[in-house]
Protein backbone atom coordinates (compact mmCIF):
# COMPACT_ATOMS: atom_id res chain seq x y z
CA UNK A 1 0.00 0.00 0.00
CA UNK A 2 1.60 3.23 -1.22
CA UNK A 3 1.87 5.54 1.49
CA UNK A 4 0.74 9.58 1.22
CA UNK A 5 3.11 12.13 1.86
CA UNK A 6 2.32 12.81 5.52
CA UNK A 7 0.09 10.44 6.07
CA UNK A 8 0.03 7.50 8.05
CA UNK A 9 -0.08 4.00 7.09
CA UNK A 10 -2.96 3.49 6.78
CA UNK A 11 -3.92 6.92 4.97
CA UNK A 12 -4.71 8.26 7.82
CA UNK A 13 -3.20 11.79 9.36
CA UNK A 14 -0.40 10.59 12.27
CA UNK A 15 -1.52 11.48 15.63
CA UNK A 16 0.44 15.23 16.55
CA UNK A 17 2.36 15.41 20.20
CA UNK A 18 0.13 17.85 21.89
CA UNK A 19 1.59 20.20 23.50
CA UNK A 20 0.77 19.08 27.26
CA UNK A 21 3.60 16.50 26.45
CA UNK A 22 6.31 19.17 26.49
CA UNK A 23 4.89 20.55 29.97
CA UNK A 24 6.00 19.11 33.68
CA UNK A 25 2.54 17.29 35.68
CA UNK A 26 -0.19 19.76 36.85
CA UNK A 27 1.26 20.90 40.58
CA UNK A 28 -1.77 20.39 42.30
CA UNK A 29 -2.63 17.27 40.82
CA UNK A 30 1.08 16.26 41.99
CA UNK A 31 0.01 17.45 45.66
CA UNK A 32 -3.33 15.39 45.88
CA UNK A 33 -1.52 12.59 47.96
CA UNK A 34 0.31 14.78 50.14
CA UNK A 35 -2.83 17.06 50.89
CA UNK A 36 -4.92 14.14 51.90
CA UNK A 37 -2.28 12.61 54.47
CA UNK A 38 -2.52 16.28 55.75
CA UNK A 39 -6.38 16.56 56.04
CA UNK A 40 -5.68 13.21 57.76
CA UNK A 41 -4.52 15.21 60.98
CA UNK A 42 -6.80 16.08 64.05
CA UNK A 43 -6.08 19.41 64.02
CA UNK A 44 -6.82 19.73 59.93
CA UNK A 45 -4.56 21.17 57.37
CA UNK A 46 -2.57 24.54 57.01
CA UNK A 47 -3.27 25.01 53.24
CA UNK A 48 0.76 27.16 52.01
CA UNK A 49 0.07 25.68 48.08
CA UNK A 50 -1.82 28.16 45.51
CA UNK A 51 -2.45 30.49 48.40
CA UNK A 52 -6.23 31.16 48.09
CA UNK A 53 -7.50 34.34 49.75
CA UNK A 54 -10.14 33.47 52.61
CA UNK A 55 -11.07 37.39 53.44
CA UNK A 56 -13.98 38.51 52.17
CA UNK A 57 -13.84 41.37 49.21
CA UNK A 58 -14.62 44.89 50.14
CA UNK A 59 -17.82 45.94 50.02
CA UNK A 60 -16.59 48.91 48.01
CA UNK A 61 -15.24 46.78 45.11
CA UNK A 62 -18.77 44.32 44.98
CA UNK A 63 -20.66 47.86 44.82
CA UNK A 64 -18.09 49.31 41.76
CA UNK A 65 -18.50 45.58 40.05
CA UNK A 66 -22.55 45.56 40.64
CA UNK A 67 -22.12 49.50 39.41
CA UNK A 68 -20.70 48.44 35.92
CA UNK A 69 -22.08 45.00 35.12
CA UNK A 70 -24.52 46.25 32.81
CA UNK A 71 -21.83 47.26 30.28
CA UNK A 72 -22.89 45.12 27.14
CA UNK A 73 -19.59 46.05 24.82
CA UNK A 74 -16.03 44.53 24.87
CA UNK A 75 -13.50 45.93 27.25
CA UNK A 76 -10.31 47.30 25.58
CA UNK A 77 -7.31 44.92 25.78
CA UNK A 78 -5.21 48.34 27.08
CA UNK A 79 -8.15 49.20 29.72
CA UNK A 80 -9.38 52.37 30.44
CA UNK A 81 -7.22 55.39 30.90
CA UNK A 82 -8.57 56.27 34.33
CA UNK A 83 -7.84 52.38 35.21
CA UNK A 84 -4.36 52.91 33.93
CA UNK A 85 -4.04 55.68 35.95
CA UNK A 86 -4.91 54.45 38.70
CA UNK A 87 -2.31 51.66 38.85
CA UNK A 88 0.33 54.71 38.21
CA UNK A 89 -1.00 56.55 41.01
CA UNK A 90 -1.02 53.27 43.21
CA UNK A 91 2.55 52.08 42.30
CA UNK A 92 3.59 55.45 43.60
CA UNK A 93 1.62 55.66 46.67
CA UNK A 94 2.45 52.87 47.89
CA UNK A 95 5.96 51.40 46.51
CA UNK A 96 7.29 54.80 45.51
CA UNK A 97 7.95 53.50 41.71
CA UNK A 98 7.98 57.22 39.81
CA UNK A 99 8.55 57.67 36.59
CA UNK A 100 5.76 56.21 34.84
CA UNK A 101 2.87 57.17 32.94
CA UNK A 102 0.11 55.22 31.97
CA UNK A 103 1.27 54.16 28.50
CA UNK A 104 3.43 52.27 30.62
CA UNK A 105 0.87 50.10 32.59
CA UNK A 106 -1.09 47.17 31.04
CA UNK A 107 -4.46 45.02 32.79
CA UNK A 108 -3.68 41.34 32.36
CA UNK A 109 -6.18 38.62 33.08
CA UNK A 110 -4.40 37.71 36.54
CA UNK A 111 -0.94 37.95 36.79
CA UNK A 112 -0.57 34.15 36.05
CA UNK A 113 -2.14 34.51 32.53
CA UNK A 114 0.65 37.37 31.66
CA UNK A 115 3.50 34.77 33.17
CA UNK A 116 2.31 31.90 30.89
CA UNK A 117 2.41 34.10 27.60
CA UNK A 118 5.34 36.62 28.13
CA UNK A 119 8.02 34.67 26.53
CA UNK A 120 5.45 34.10 23.71
CA UNK A 121 4.32 37.98 23.91
CA UNK A 122 8.07 38.71 23.55
CA UNK A 123 8.93 36.52 20.20
CA UNK A 124 11.18 34.00 22.34
CA UNK A 125 12.14 30.66 21.01
CA UNK A 126 14.17 27.65 20.73
CA UNK A 127 17.07 30.40 20.90
CA UNK A 128 16.50 31.48 23.83
CA UNK A 129 16.81 31.20 27.67
CA UNK A 130 14.72 32.04 30.22
CA UNK A 131 16.05 31.91 33.82
CA UNK A 132 13.86 31.58 37.33
CA UNK A 133 14.63 30.81 40.59
CA UNK A 134 15.44 27.64 41.75
CA UNK A 135 12.64 26.95 43.76
CA UNK A 136 9.74 29.01 42.39
CA UNK A 137 6.19 29.71 40.78
CA UNK A 138 5.74 26.46 38.34
CA UNK A 139 4.52 28.89 35.53
CA UNK A 140 8.10 30.75 34.66
CA UNK A 141 8.99 27.30 33.57
CA UNK A 142 5.49 26.84 31.76
CA UNK A 143 5.79 29.98 30.39
CA UNK A 144 8.99 29.51 28.80
CA UNK A 145 8.36 26.23 27.92
CA UNK A 146 4.88 27.20 25.76
CA UNK A 147 7.57 29.50 23.83
CA UNK A 148 9.91 26.53 23.03
CA UNK A 149 12.63 28.05 24.78
CA UNK A 150 14.84 27.12 27.10
CA UNK A 151 14.80 27.24 30.97
CA UNK A 152 17.55 27.54 33.13
CA UNK A 153 17.10 27.58 37.41
CA UNK A 154 19.89 29.87 38.73
CA UNK A 155 19.29 31.79 41.97
CA UNK A 156 22.53 34.02 41.11
CA UNK A 157 24.27 35.11 38.03
CA UNK A 158 27.24 33.58 38.84
CA UNK A 159 25.21 30.33 38.38
CA UNK A 160 24.53 31.67 34.63
CA UNK A 161 28.47 31.45 33.74
CA UNK A 162 28.92 32.89 29.79
CA UNK A 163 25.07 31.62 29.13
CA UNK A 164 23.40 33.85 26.77
CA UNK A 165 19.79 34.71 28.51
CA UNK A 166 16.72 36.69 27.01
CA UNK A 167 14.67 36.77 29.93
CA UNK A 168 15.39 36.77 33.76
CA UNK A 169 12.67 36.34 36.09
CA UNK A 170 12.65 37.64 40.21
CA UNK A 171 10.52 36.82 42.73
CA UNK A 172 10.80 39.44 45.47
CA UNK A 173 9.58 38.61 48.42
CA UNK A 174 9.37 34.87 46.78
CA UNK A 175 6.75 32.52 46.88
CA UNK A 176 6.99 29.74 48.14
CA UNK A 177 10.20 30.54 50.21
CA UNK A 178 9.56 34.39 51.56
CA UNK A 179 12.85 35.79 50.30
CA UNK A 180 13.09 39.27 50.25
CA UNK A 181 15.83 40.45 47.50
CA UNK A 182 17.75 43.39 49.01
CA UNK A 183 18.45 46.46 47.14
CA UNK A 184 22.24 45.62 45.79
CA UNK A 185 21.14 42.22 44.64
CA UNK A 186 18.34 44.28 42.47
CA UNK A 187 20.69 46.81 41.39
CA UNK A 188 23.26 44.31 40.31
CA UNK A 189 20.62 42.01 38.38
CA UNK A 190 19.32 45.38 36.67
CA UNK A 191 23.14 46.37 35.57
CA UNK A 192 23.98 42.93 34.78
CA UNK A 193 20.53 42.94 32.00
CA UNK A 194 21.17 46.11 30.87
CA UNK A 195 24.79 45.32 29.77
CA UNK A 196 23.48 42.53 27.91
CA UNK A 197 20.14 43.52 26.46
CA UNK A 198 18.01 41.10 28.24
CA UNK A 199 14.37 41.63 29.58
CA UNK A 200 14.07 41.30 33.54
CA UNK A 201 10.62 40.29 34.74
CA UNK A 202 9.89 40.92 37.94
CA UNK A 203 6.70 39.06 40.12
CA UNK A 204 6.00 41.75 42.87
CA UNK A 205 2.78 40.20 43.32
CA UNK A 206 3.89 40.09 47.21
CA UNK A 207 5.12 43.54 47.01
CA UNK A 208 2.91 45.17 49.73
CA UNK A 209 3.21 41.83 51.90
CA UNK A 210 6.87 42.43 53.53
CA UNK A 211 7.58 41.23 57.25
CA UNK A 212 10.76 41.27 58.12
CA UNK A 213 12.66 43.36 55.35
CA UNK A 214 10.87 46.67 53.22
CA UNK A 215 10.78 44.74 49.98
CA UNK A 216 11.49 46.63 46.89
CA UNK A 217 10.37 46.72 43.26
CA UNK A 218 12.81 46.77 40.21
CA UNK A 219 10.85 49.80 39.14
CA UNK A 220 11.99 51.81 42.20
CA UNK A 221 14.24 54.81 41.61
CA UNK A 222 16.75 53.43 44.05
CA UNK A 223 17.12 50.32 42.07
CA UNK A 224 17.07 51.21 38.12
CA UNK A 225 17.70 55.14 39.21
CA UNK A 226 14.70 55.97 37.58
CA UNK A 227 15.06 54.25 34.28
CA UNK A 228 12.90 51.74 33.42
CA UNK A 229 14.48 50.20 30.12
CA UNK A 230 14.04 46.50 30.08
CA UNK A 231 12.19 46.50 33.26
CA UNK A 232 8.64 44.70 33.65
CA UNK A 233 6.91 44.42 37.03
CA UNK A 234 4.20 42.11 37.83
CA UNK A 235 1.11 43.35 39.64
CA UNK A 236 -1.55 41.31 41.52
CA UNK A 237 -5.03 42.16 42.74
CA UNK A 238 -5.35 38.71 44.15
CA UNK A 239 -3.06 38.26 47.46
CA UNK A 240 -3.20 42.28 48.32
CA UNK A 241 -7.02 43.21 47.87
CA UNK A 242 -8.55 39.27 48.07
CA UNK A 243 -9.64 39.62 44.69
CA UNK A 244 -8.27 36.01 43.39
CA UNK A 245 -11.97 35.53 41.91
CA UNK A 246 -11.46 38.61 39.22
CA UNK A 247 -8.32 37.74 37.91
CA UNK A 248 -6.79 41.52 38.24
CA UNK A 249 -3.66 42.05 37.47
CA UNK A 250 -1.30 44.38 35.55
CA UNK A 251 2.15 44.78 34.26
CA UNK A 252 4.15 48.13 34.26
CA UNK A 253 7.09 49.19 33.25
CA UNK A 254 9.50 49.76 30.00
CA UNK A 255 7.01 51.84 28.05
CA UNK A 256 8.44 49.85 24.18
CA UNK A 257 7.75 46.99 26.36
CA UNK A 258 4.18 47.39 27.20
CA UNK A 259 3.38 48.82 24.06
CA UNK A 260 4.65 45.53 22.17
CA UNK A 261 2.49 43.49 24.48
CA UNK A 262 -0.56 45.65 23.57
CA UNK A 263 0.04 45.00 20.35
CA UNK A 264 0.22 41.44 19.98
CA UNK A 265 -2.33 40.78 23.39
CA UNK A 266 -5.11 42.75 20.91
CA UNK A 267 -4.62 40.20 18.24
CA UNK A 268 -5.48 36.98 21.09
CA UNK A 269 -8.60 39.38 22.65
CA UNK A 270 -11.64 41.09 21.06
CA UNK A 271 -10.94 44.69 21.69
CA UNK A 272 -13.32 46.93 22.36
CA UNK A 273 -13.36 50.84 22.61
CA UNK A 274 -11.73 52.69 26.19
CA UNK A 275 -15.01 52.29 28.66
CA UNK A 276 -13.23 55.70 30.31
CA UNK A 277 -15.71 58.27 31.66
CA UNK A 278 -17.99 60.31 28.55
CA UNK A 279 -17.40 57.08 26.93
CA UNK A 280 -20.42 55.78 26.31
CA UNK A 281 -21.39 58.60 24.78
CA UNK A 282 -18.90 58.41 22.44
CA UNK A 283 -19.98 54.93 21.73
CA UNK A 284 -23.33 55.59 21.34
CA UNK A 285 -22.29 57.98 18.73
CA UNK A 286 -20.15 55.35 17.23
CA UNK A 287 -23.66 53.23 16.65
CA UNK A 288 -25.73 55.73 15.41
CA UNK A 289 -22.70 56.48 12.81
CA UNK A 290 -22.48 52.86 11.33
CA UNK A 291 -26.32 52.95 11.70
CA UNK A 292 -26.54 55.82 9.07
CA UNK A 293 -23.76 54.33 6.82
CA UNK A 294 -26.38 51.07 7.08
CA UNK A 295 -29.07 53.12 5.99
CA UNK A 296 -27.29 54.93 3.41
CA UNK A 297 -25.98 51.45 1.54
CA UNK A 298 -29.55 50.31 2.02
CA UNK A 299 -30.77 53.42 0.38
CA UNK A 300 -28.20 53.50 -2.86
CA UNK A 301 -29.04 49.32 -2.82
CA UNK A 302 -32.57 49.90 -3.35
CA UNK A 303 -32.86 47.31 -0.46
CA UNK A 304 -30.86 44.31 2.24
CA UNK A 305 -27.76 43.53 0.63
CA UNK A 306 -25.63 40.69 3.10
CA UNK A 307 -22.38 38.65 3.21
CA UNK A 308 -20.30 38.88 0.04
CA UNK A 309 -22.78 40.71 -2.20
CA UNK A 310 -22.60 43.42 1.06
CA UNK A 311 -18.95 43.41 1.22
CA UNK A 312 -18.82 44.63 -2.32
CA UNK A 313 -21.45 47.44 -2.62
CA UNK A 314 -19.65 48.87 0.23
CA UNK A 315 -16.22 48.92 -1.20
CA UNK A 316 -17.87 50.28 -4.03
CA UNK A 317 -19.87 52.82 -2.32
CA UNK A 318 -17.07 53.60 0.13
CA UNK A 319 -13.72 52.64 -1.49
CA UNK A 320 -13.07 50.73 1.67
CA UNK A 321 -15.06 47.44 3.42
CA UNK A 322 -14.85 50.32 6.35
CA UNK A 323 -18.13 48.94 7.77
CA UNK A 324 -17.23 45.40 7.43
CA UNK A 325 -13.70 45.31 9.05
CA UNK A 326 -12.89 44.83 12.77
CA UNK A 327 -16.29 43.34 13.47
CA UNK A 328 -15.33 40.58 16.28
CA UNK A 329 -17.16 37.61 17.55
Amino acid sequence: MLQKPGMGRLGVPPARRGVSASLPDFPWDTSAEAEALAGSHPDGIVDLSIGTPVDPVAPVIREALAAASSAPGYPATAGTARLREAAVAALDRRFGITGLTKAAVLPVIGSKELIAWLPTLLGLGPADVVVAPELAYPTYDVGARLAGAQVLLADSLTQLGPQSVTLVYLNSPSNPTGRVLGAEHLRKVVGWSRDRGVVVASDECYLGLGWDAEPLSVLHPSICDGDHTGLLALHSLSKSSSLAGYRAGFVAGDPALVVELLAVRRHARNDGADAGAGCHGGRAGRRRSRKAAARAVRAAAGGPVAGAALSRFCYRLFGSRTLLVGHPR
